[in-house]
């Protein structure tokens, strides 16, 4: 069967209406899978119509594609959280780290800046990535 491109986005052929659509929901939402399976029923043939178990698999395959995308979300709330939780354990240590201008920048850790789910060392008066870290040395006493 063939799905004309619906929306301008997707044109597909495949053996089977299951085929054609569990191959594109992965790089669609919601909106988009539901336009195409009502393109499918619309447009299916009357002698051989869509049973009951694949539109079943395609719409919980639909709904496992949205549960990993909100977990995908979670972890990476729970990663920038971890990784501002380290930097902070890092206040008041001396580290060494890269440049961009090439020479090296040594200091101590007065403080950790988070912006739009990235997160800076504060050395002084200019930032730097944990990336750019190359030595971390115990608490100045």
């Amino acid at each position: 069967m063939q799905v004309n491109n619906v929306s301008g986005a997707i044109q597909s052929t495949a053996n089977s209406p299951a085929q054609s659509v569990s191959a594109t929901t992965n790089a669609m939402g919601a909106a988009e899978f539901m336009q195409i399976l009502m393109a499918q029923l619309t447009h299916q043939d009357p002698m051989e119509p869509m049973n009951n178990a694949e539109m079943m698999s395609q719409f919980s395959q639909l709904n496992s594609l949205q549960e990993l995308r909100e977990i995908h979300t979670s972890l990476d709330k729970v990663s920038v959280s971890n990784q501002t939780a380290y930097l902070a354990s890092l206040i008041g240590k001396t580290v060494k780290a890269n440049r961009i201008g090439g020479e090296p920048l040594e200091g101590v850790v007065e403080g950790v800046v988070t912006e739009s789910g990235h997160s800076q060392l504060i050395i002084g008066s200019e930032m730097v990535d944990l990336t750019e870290v190359l030595e971390i040395r115990g608490e100045v006493k």
